[in-house]
């Protein structure tokens, strides 16, 4: 009696390019369910802006979170295509890929403690919270943290490469943006002993195969998954040349400064570090490069020959990618995460 009452269950979707089913509860993103059954759908940003997620509608209805049409072009959306990321599905649906899907290890919920949490400069926090059992991952990718009483979970990369195995303690880069419940709360507050949920991992960005020299740029705390990488590759006893622009707004924004002098010297080959700084003031005696970090990629030696990493802002990622495919290095070439804050619905 009553079933008009019942909570709706969860709507299958099949995938008619994979030959398998899936089920998304009702308040889950395609883009979710299929991250957490460990299907490695391609995504850059989780916020529709990027436009990597998308998928073709065969049947079946979906809700949007927002229009697929801000990120894909109009013949795409007159295909059928949509956004992962932005479609909540109302009905059982038949989707599409354009390519096959790579599995992954499938998104586990871990319970943590926040155990350290050290400021690295004036709006930058190195988050330490140990996990109940541990957790395997692969540098580049990220974490979803959620602490009781803020609302929904915050998206943060892993800021180092673990040296032996699955880790237990986890380190992420934490920035601090005004309003925002979480960082708000994570920068005006004692932290320690807090209890929250972990549920790892998530993404795509991680270290290619390749001897081609390595151009990373890095955007405020998206220096954190670029810093994994590159002691990943390290630890793999990386010989190529190594670029790293990093962007930071003033000499006091800068940080793991020492972090990337060791990493310097223990590179098996040519390493240049270049920060650059957009806001520091006219009169310092800073000599190093200004401006945006993007306005150095044009002087990188044989560019095109390079295999690029960008992390950062998604106008900094957007804008780096179009200097790289403009200079003729291939898209195929460009691995890119884009961090955005919650107020960007990352």
């Amino acid at each position: 009696m009553f079933s008009f009452l019942k909570k709706p269950g969860p709507n299958k979707v099949t995938l008619a390019s994979e030959t398998r089913t899936l089920l998304v509860a009702r308040d889950k993103t395609l883009l979710e369910a299929m991250l957490a059954e460990g299907l490695a759908m391609p995504h850059d940003c989780k916020v529709g802006s990027c436009g990597t997620c998308k998928f073709k509608l065969l049947d079946g209805k979906i809700r949007e979170l927002s229009p697929s049409a801000l990120a894909l072009e109009r013949d795409e959306l007159a295909a059928g295509y949509r956004l992962a990321c932005q479609a909540l599905p109302r009905s059982d649906l038949t989707i599409a890929l354009d390519a096959p899907l790579l599995s992954q290890q499938a998104v586990e919920s871990y319970s943590a403690t926040i155990v350290a949490a050290r400021r690295l400069c004036p709006d930058i926090i190195n988050l330490v919270v140990e996990l109940d059992r541990p957790l395997c991952f692969t540098p580049g990718q990220y974490a979803d943290l959620s602490v009781p009483g803020i609302d929904g979970p915050r998206s943060y990369s892993f800021a180092f490469a673990p040296k032996a195995g699955p880790a237990r303690q986890l380190q992420f880069h934490v920035r601090h943006v005004s309003g925002g419940a979480f960082t708000d709360w994570l920068f005006g507050s004692e932290p320690i002993g807090t209890q929250l949920k972990v549920a790892a991992p998530y993404g795509e960005f991680r270290l290619n195969t390749s001897t081609a020299p390595m151009l990373c740029i890095a955007g405020g705390s998206g220096l954190a998954p670029i810093m994994a990488i590159l002691q990943e590759a390290l630890a793999n006893g990386a010989t190529r040349p190594v670029v790293l622009l990093y962007g930071a707004r003033s000499q006091a924004h800068l940080y793991c400064l020492g972090e990337i002098g060791e990493l310097k010297a223990a590179w098996n080959g040519p390493f240049e570090f270049i920060p650059v700084l957009s806001d520091e003031a006219p009169d310092s005696p800073w000599e190093g490069a200004r401006g945006l970090v993007t306005q150095q990629i044009a002087g990188i030696p044989d560019l095109a020959k390079c295999e690029a990493y960008l992390c950062g802002p998604p106008a900094m990622v957007d804008h780096a990618e179009e200097e790289l495919l403009s200079a003729g290095v291939s898209r195929d070439a460009i691995s890119a995460d884009r961090f955005l804050d919650h107020s960007s619905a990352r």
